[in-house]
């Protein structure tokens, strides 16, 4: 035996009677030894209250209420095997099972484990014998990656009971596995160290993690450790087991109200106690209908002090529960430094450090049941659901945590940083998937990188993301997770960043003539804040959202931006005292100044020039008493660097000095910035398939043609409309590479001659199956993107990847 299997099986019997008070409780010494003998352990140590019996047993723990049962085995115990007598014994006390729940985490020795419990698979069977009858149905499944040491395997069946309908309070179970523990900490439970359970007890510091309950614990020779607590009718219990190399430690407390618990810190204090490398924390709450919308919706945000998140799912299940799971990894922090690293310094390699492990593309799960994880798998709609999950129980923004927590819920895959990485992983996922749809792929990595750019480059000036760009929902939610803000311009955009959990004061209305519908729409969101250059639109908001806080935009242009917008936006220099004057005589409250140099500009000047102007209008406006200015805003035009425009370094130059020469620090003014291309063009990848090919002959060349499955009416459309020049590269899925390559021509699906992607490109000669890789796609691509002749492109998948830098 290679070392002793702390993890324990659960099993917990939830019966119903109408007469019977005593239930369960009623069970004598000799029957309840029954049930043990069958599962194979032993009674050691035990403790009673008015409320429910409990029992340390040689193997964990059983708890006995009146109509519910609660037993907890490690080793290679059979604990599956003791249910056919609880049923008989309950049974003969006219007691019904109303739900059958078996939990636990991935086995450290699977291979140890006898029957029923080899595989999970076979314990599924054993229970859908059992109780895959019951009323309200069953579910088995398991949460978490491919990490192979901590899943979560839940099986669940029930009855669907008139009175679960009105529960009043919702019930938490709380269960953290660790493993790995620190030696210091896992030396308190060696019996030459501790001469007795109680001294364990008080040196380790569990007597303090619970200290109102009562507590009956145990110590094992030569080492090991368990414990029961009882406080009123909620009951926790801990097991040790301490060898290095298998050491392990588990806790749970069932029956709290988090409302007078405090179970984050309660869950700091008890990985502060054994400090493992790893740990898994499982919330399941039943009567989640009635928790769903409570403000302790503590179970999807937990976030214990020295460790980062690995994992984050969440399952409904029948009978009204809901389960959260969570895997962390302890944070290594720097030596040199005694500050943690803050969000704007935060690097891949720290999420990358923490996932490695999990995401490795081979990596297999440690049972034969299939992964029903929403999380394990990068199909976008399961992915969004999760991000929506996440963002609705999270009201944290801007931390480190919060970007775990979507990162985690994204769950990307693992990738190099060369062209030829993402090359591999594309290939790999299209020969996994046999998949002919094209798709996209965001780099999660890139995204990281280009916020903390931004974030040293430009300190003063927050982004409010242009969701008009790329509105594609990972990219929103983890730039919302960042702390960005978002420049809407429609009600649609408005309800998508509001149903990602976004406060109305991190959006702008940066739209400045907008449908009355959607200024009434935004108004009854509290979206207040928007964008106004011309006197109609004035009277406008005046009527339909008078509490509106206006920002004038002003026409500011750079003649070489790859699309100009001051042809449609911006009010003249002369034109503004009027429409301040407007402003003030309708009673609306007047903000900031805004301008718009055009998108993907060339001149790093023109911004200098925009916030001169800018200013100019700030003194006209005090002059005039607008009392309340506080704003600017210097629109976007970014660029990432490798992009047709102006570069961000040169950009970045140019309005930090201008801010510094016209809106010193001293004012207090806050500066945004609305970028849509800098955070999105670099950050996507397509790729897309040939699905038709010819060789022709011209003036002596050979001229390869290809048709792809996107195209003009699709992704491309930024030929026409964002001036794109694009990059591609071949990529050799059912073709073998070493081919001489050739001019090569690039046709969209469509029958529209119009329908040309690129002409005069040197490829590699391809053939039918294989693929073409266009890099910088995600800005003003699938955005605008139609169904034309039938071709459904709008709805693309996205993969998403954790690049290294």
């Amino acid at each position: 035996m290679k070392g002793f299997e702390g993890v324990e099986k659960r099993l917990q019997l939830d019966f119903i009677s109408i007469d019977n008070t005593k239930g369960l409780r009623a069970l004598s010494r000799k029957q309840i030894e029954q049930i043990l003998m069958a599962a194979r352990c032993t009674i050691v140590s035990e403790l009673s209250s008015s409320d429910v019996d409990t029992y340390v047993l040689s193997e964990s723990s059983l708890f006995i209420y009146p109509f519910k049962l609660i037993m907890k085995t490690c080793g290679t115990t059979k604990l599956l095997n003791a249910v056919p007598v609880i049923l008989g014994l309950s049974s003969g006390l006219c007691l019904d099972v109303k739900c059958c729940m078996y939990t636990r985490c991935s086995y450290l020795f699977p291979e140890e484990q006898t029957y029923p419990h080899e595989s999970f698979a076979q314990e599924v069977k054993y229970l859908d014998g059992l109780f895959g009858n019951l009323g309200a149905g069953r579910q088995a499944c398991v949460l978490g990656g491919p990490c192979k040491k901590q899943n979560w395997h839940i099986y669940i069946a029930s009855v669907d009971c008139a009175e679960d309908s009105g529960i009043s309070f919702p019930i938490y179970t709380l269960e953290i596995c660790m493993t790995d523990l620190d030696r210091t900490r896992a030396a308190h439970f060696y019996k030459s160290n501790c001469s007795n359970a109680a001294e364990m007890t008080q040196k380790s510091g569990i007597s303090m993690l619970l200290p109102q309950s009562q507590i009956c614990d145990y110590g094992f020779d030569p080492c090991g450790y368990s414990m029961n607590s009882v406080e009123s009718s909620a009951v926790a219990t801990i097991h040790v087991t301490p060898e290095q190399g298998f050491s392990y430690a588990s806790f749970e407390a069932m029956g709290y109200d988090p409302n007078y618990v405090d179970f984050k810190a309660l869950i700091d204090n008890v990985l502060l106690c054994f400090k493992p490398a790893l740990c898994s924390v499982a919330v399941h709450i039943k009567g989640f209908q009635t928790s769903w919308c409570s403000s302790s919706l503590w179970g999807s945000s937990i976030s214990p002090r020295g460790y980062v998140s690995d994992h984050f799912s969440m399952e409904k299940l029948p009978g009204d529960y809901i389960v959260y799971f969570h895997t962390f990894a302890e944070q290594v922090f720097d030596r040199q430094s005694s500050v943690a690293t803050c969000l704007d310094q935060l690097t891949v390699e720290q999420i990358t450090d923490l996932r490695s492990a999990s995401l490795k593309l081979s990596g297999e799960l440690s049972c034969d049941m299939p992964l029903t994880s929403k999380l394990s798998k990068n199909v976008s709609d399961n992915v969004v659901s999760n991000i929506y999950c996440c963002l609705l129980a999270s009201t944290q923004c801007c931390s480190t945590f919060a970007v775990q927590h979507v990162v985690s819920a994204m769950d990307p895959m693992m990738v190099g940083s060369k062209p030829v990485d993402l090359d591999n992983l594309i290939k790999k996922h299209i020969d996994s998937t046999r998949r002919e749809d094209a798709f996209y792929v965001m780099d999660v990595g890139v995204v990281l990188r280009l916020w903390r750019t931004w974030k040293l480059s430009l300190p003063r000036v927050h982004p409010f993301y242009a969701v008009k760009c790329n509105c594609n929902v990972p990219l929103l939610a983890l730039l919302s997770a960042l702390g960005a803000g978002f420049d809407v311009a429609s009600k649609s955009e408005l309800d998508l960043v509001r149903s990602l959990g976004v406060g109305g004061d991190r959006v702008i209305f940066a739209n400045p003539c907008k449908l009355p519908s959607h200024i009434r729409h935004a108004a009854n969101h509290n979206v207040h804040l928007t964008t106004f250059d011309s006197e109609g639109e004035l009277y406008k908001l005046h009527k339909l959202n008078p509490q509106a806080e206006v920002v004038l935009r002003i026409r500011v242009c750079d003649s070489g931006a790859r699309c100009p917008l001051g042809v449609k936006y911006g009010a003249e220099m002369n034109e503004c005292e009027h429409l301040l004057a407007v402003a003030k005589e309708l009673g609306l409250q007047v903000v900031g100044v805004a301008f718009h140099v055009g998108s993907g500009a060339s001149d790093p000047s023109s911004f200098a020039h925009g916030i001169a102007q800018a200013r100019q209008l700030f003194d006209v406006a005090k002059s005039m008493g607008l009392t309340c200015m506080r704003l600017l805003d210097i629109g976007g035009g970014f660029v990432s660097d490798g992009g047709f425009g102006v570069s961000f370094s040169a950009a970045a130059s140019s309005i930090n000095e201008a801010l510094e020469k016209f809106f010193p620090p001293s004012l207090g003014i806050t500066v945004i910035a609305e970028p849509g291309r800098f955070f999105a063009e670099e950050s996507f990848t397509l790729a897309a398939q040939i699905f038709g090919n010819r060789i022709r002959q011209k003036e002596g060349l050979e001229i390869a043609e290809y048709w792809i499955n996107d195209g003009i009416y699709g992704s491309m459309n930024c030929l026409l409309y964002d001036h794109a020049k694009l990059l591609v590269r071949g990529l050799h899925v059912s073709s073998a590479q070493g081919k001489e390559g050739c001019q090569s021509t690039v046709f969209g699906p469509t029958c529209d001659g119009l329908d040309t992607v690129m002409q005069n490109i040197w490829l590699p000669r391809l053939d039918c199956g294989d693929w073409l890789v266009f890099p910088r796609m995600g800005a003003y691509t699938a955005a605008a993107a139609s169904s034309f002749n039938g071709f459904n492109i709008c709805g693309f998948e996205t993969l998403c990847v954790l690049s290294t830098s």
